[in-house]
């Protein structure tokens, strides 16, 4: 593996702070857009499902050519300035959506390769990336309840100002591992296991039921929770292990979000620590793809929309029993724990 790249501190903070606070407002901006701009009323599953599609679905092989031709920084703000692009076709809803699940996902493809890139044994800066973005959905879903127009406004400057921002920031520098994956079966073992966490805990965290969340200061809470989980998991993860992170995780999110999610502190806690995990998947399964972190980090989305389909069913609610979510959960346990034994094995050997 070629040695990485050098960046100084100041470099990366940047990076992560202006990617970072774009990756929430690209997710604020599509979801105001979809749920508060077009008019989708009729056919809103409908909608939702395609925009989901092509945010997280798309990823994959955006991913794959990001690998190829290695330009993520115009990648991130080709995404930006698509997703502005669909704010001047709000009368024709789907193209609109089109346009904004197109946008999302090169934006978000080409900074997840960088901050993969930035240090392939590190799970903190993929995990602060990432972070945000839940804060801009929710902010956005909130936003769209509003009945305040100006946010028609205030979206596509803040996207315009933000495509500048990214011109501007510069790239933290890192080289791209070229290692070949010689045990197929090795690799494919890791990477379906892994993934097979990911979705399992999509699906729980759609479906856990937080009944105090009405409250807005507590939902507010809730996603900011979950966001802290994401960064501190990456965090934690670099300092105490990977694998000892992630299990503390899931273990103690068993109990708390089975039987405990009706009670806010418990609810709480369970869902920062249930997201410990995200980052460390996210960087493992990089590791199992040397060179193809783009495409890597497209095969996580992809998961995560995998597991989100059972929600948009009818039998939601079933996976939304007690023992229901601790049996999912209890899997999603032992396929992580098997998935990044088998890597860390691997690397060892």
């Amino acid at each position: 593996m070629p040695k990485i790249q050098s960046s100084s501190t100041s470099v990366i903070t940047n990076f992560l702070i202006v990617y970072g606070l774009c990756h929430a407002l690209v997710d604020a901006s599509c979801a105001f857009l979809l749920l508060g701009a077009v008019d989708v009323r009729s056919g809103l599953l409908s909608y939702i499902i395609l925009y989901n599609a092509l945010a997280f679905v798309l990823q994959v092989p955006l991913g794959w050519l990001l690998d190829k031709y290695e330009q993520p920084k115009l990648a991130a703000i080709t995404g930006v300035l698509i997703v502005l692009a669909a704010w001047f076709f709000l009368r024709t809803p789907a193209f609109a959506i089109v346009l904004a699940g197109f946008g999302n996902a090169l934006f978000h493809v080409g900074g997840g390769q960088i901050a993969l890139n930035i240090d392939h044994q590190k799970a903190k800066y993929p995990g602060i990336f990432v972070a945000p973005g839940g804060v801009g959905l929710a902010l956005g879903i909130y936003l769209a309840t509003s009945p305040v127009k100006m946010y028609l406004f205030v979206f596509p400057a803040a996207l315009l100002l933000f495509a500048l921002l990214l011109l501007f920031t510069k790239v933290p520098a890192y080289s791209v591992p070229q290692n070949p994956v010689k045990k197929i079966n090795y690799f494919v073992l890791v990477v379906v296991l892994l993934l097979l966490s990911i979705a399992i805990r999509s699906v729980v965290g759609l479906t856990v039921n937080f009944p105090w969340k009405s409250n807005v200061y507590l939902l507010v809470l809730l996603t900011a929770v979950v966001a802290l989980g994401k960064a501190f998991g990456g965090i934690l993860a670099d300092k105490f292990g990977w694998m000892k992170t992630g299990i503390f995780g899931l273990l103690l999110a068993l109990p708390l979000l089975s039987f405990g999610s009706s009670y806010v502190v418990l609810g709480v806690i369970g869902a920062l620590v249930f997201n410990f995990t995200m980052p460390v998947t996210l960087v493992a399964i990089s590791n199992t793809l040397p060179g193809k972190a783009g495409f890597s980090f497209g095969l996580t989305t992809l998961a995560l929309f995998l597991g989100a389909v059972p929600t948009y069913t009818e039998y939601k609610g079933w996976f939304q029993v007690d023992w229901v979510i601790l049996i999912f959960i209890l899997f999603a346990l032992l396929f992580f724990y098997f998935g990044l034994r088998t890597l860390l094995k691997q690397k060892k050997a």
